[in-house]
């Protein structure tokens, strides 16, 4: 069993956000390339990493620095 975590992808549903988006076939292929590896977890793009990074942390230096 693979977790597959991802910020947001271009996809109908995130139509109205403006935000970073991943491109749906870069989420796929991280997720076949965790599977293959064997991975427990595949972080798709760098918004995941950062906040799988920052878990560890004190939240409030996470919303300090993610607030907008």
């Amino acid at each position: 069993m693979t977790g597959l975590h991802l910020g947001s992808a271009v996809t109908d549903m995130s139509a109205g956000y403006h935000g970073d988006k991943i491109d749906p076939a870069d989420v796929v292929r991280a997720a076949l390339g965790g599977v293959e590896a064997g991975r427990i977890e595949v972080l798709a793009d760098e918004w995941s990493a950062y906040v799988k990074a920052s878990l560890a942390n004190d939240p409030s230096d996470f919303y300090s620095a993610t607030a907008r």
